[in-house]
């Protein structure tokens, strides 16, 4: 695949720009597979070629020392020339816990939105996770991209994972942060993607005698698959998407693949909603799956978005009890309806939603939806168990937790929001606090 002339790449473990241009995993293929999706060069008869094979790559190998001051270096790090960062890592799967991203953190992407590509920003690709498996304790996934809050950022856009027939990969998780999805494929026993590999023990085809390939092909696996998988593909479209326009700015990224993603899935029709500005969204895939070829013409023709604007907090405080859920029966729902005016966003982008509740014992008991002025409702957190905890308790709580939301992209910011609260495991009760507001748009 290719890599960079100008030897950006650089090395966490030496603390050095690494002069082979290939910083080293001591433990695993996963970063170069993930290459191999975005960049593998066409047309020199070898391999496989990735969805932008003229790309040229940049390597950071932070998961070697995934220190907070490295993972902010890793989001700004070259920001000036790094048109795409694409991130293939996150929270830790099927917890069911929140985990939060670092203030260091989300300072360096705005640094690469702010500054990235000469002002026009980076462009941030954030795979949604893995932790989707639906279970009998977790009926949509313990874990949600909610749940995660770098994945559920306003800066990055979290990418969802299909299988070979267009739907939710089993794992895949959901999310009102989706943004856009792409193929990740299931297991290797049946179908995942085909990339490039690491020879020998640390590679995903460590043998070369498996199903995957016979033993002249080392360097290849068509075991890659997660929403790692997916996320790369999306990297690649964005990397077509600045070829045909490189005066894009990073919202207008955005507004693209929201624009021209297609609708698959068209089966599940209970998941998918439109919204107030006539966008299909689903928790499940965001605004559907990356069309490369719609993306490509679209940048050509695009209108830019103009200056950014945002308005709030608004602060909310509610201190309303939340009826602990019945050992049979649909939960008792608590609401809370504020009026928003004089925003002057007339198309929102983004929407962040702090929720606070105290006193519930675990935070997988609640489910949190949001309801706009449109009617278009967003699911910010679903019930559920948390495997990792003692009986599946969940051990985080909702203190001041940002939600961050997609699903109302394109609607007015004005009008009568409502936050609805409901406990949906039996025992222990608790309190709706408080719940803030913030929209980003134009």
């Amino acid at each position: 695949s290719n890599m960079a002339a100008n030897d950006q790449s650089y090395n966490y473990v030496t603390g050095s720009n690494d002069p082979t241009n290939s910083p080293s995993d001591t433990t695993s293929g996963h970063g170069t597979a993930v290459a191999g999706i975005i960049a593998a060069r066409d047309d020199n008869g070898l391999g496989v070629r990735g969805v932008a094979p003229r790309a040229s790559l940049v390597g950071y190998n932070l998961l070697q020392s995934t220190i907070s001051t490295n993972e902010a270096d890793a989001m700004s790090r070259n920001a000036a020339s790094v048109s795409i960062s694409s991130n293939s890592w996150g929270a830790a799967d099927n917890t069911g816990e929140l985990d939060a991203s670092t203030s260091l953190w989300r300072t360096a992407v705005n640094t690469g939105l702010s500054t990235g590509r000469g002002g026009k920003g980076t462009v941030y690709l954030w795979a949604a996770g893995n932790g989707g498996t639906v279970a009998s304790s977790c009926p949509y996934g313990c874990d949600s991209s909610n749940y995660d809050g770098r994945a559920n950022y306003r800066g990055v856009m979290a990418v969802a994972a299909v299988n070979d027939q267009g739907t939710k990969s089993s794992y895949s998780e959901l999310g009102a942060n989706i943004w856009i999805s792409a193929p990740g494929g299931e297991g290797c026993s049946t179908h995942a993607i085909t990339s490039t590999d690491r020879s020998g023990s640390f590679g995903l085809n460590k043998t070369g005698t498996s199903p995957d390939y016979g033993s002249t092909y080392l360097n290849y696996t068509k075991c890659m698959n997660g929403t790692s998988s997916a996320t790369p593909a999306v990297a690649g479209v964005v990397a077509l998407m600045l070829a045909a326009n490189p005066n894009l700015g990073w919202r207008d990224v955005r507004k693209i693949l929201a624009h021209s993603a297609r609708k698959n899935d068209v089966a599940d029709t209970t998941g998918w909603i439109t919204n107030g500005a006539s966008y299909h969204f689903n928790h499940k895939y965001g605004f559907g799956v990356a069309d490369a070829a719609a993306v490509a013409e679209a940048a050509a023709y695009t209108t830019y978005f103009g200056t950014e604007k945002s308005y709030g907090p608004l602060d909310f405080q509610t201190n309303l009890p939340i009826t602990d859920a019945p050992t049979s029966g649909t939960p008792v729902a608590v609401t809370d309806t504020r009026t928003v005016s004089g925003s002057g966003i007339t198309f929102i982008e983004f929407i962040e939603v702090t929720f606070t509740a105290t006193n519930s014992p675990y935070s997988g008991d609640l489910a949190v939806q949001l309801t706009s002025p449109a009617g278009t409702t967003s699911i910010l957190a679903y019930p559920h168990y948390c495997p990792t905890g003692a009986s599946g308790a969940c051990t985080t709580t909702y203190s001041a937790w940002v939600f961050g939301d997609a699903a109302h992209f394109g609607e007015a910011a004005d009008g009568s929001w409502t936050l609805n609260v409901s406990d949906w495991i039996n025992g222990g009760t608790g309190t709706f606090s408080s719940w803030k507001l913030k929209f980003y748009g134009h």
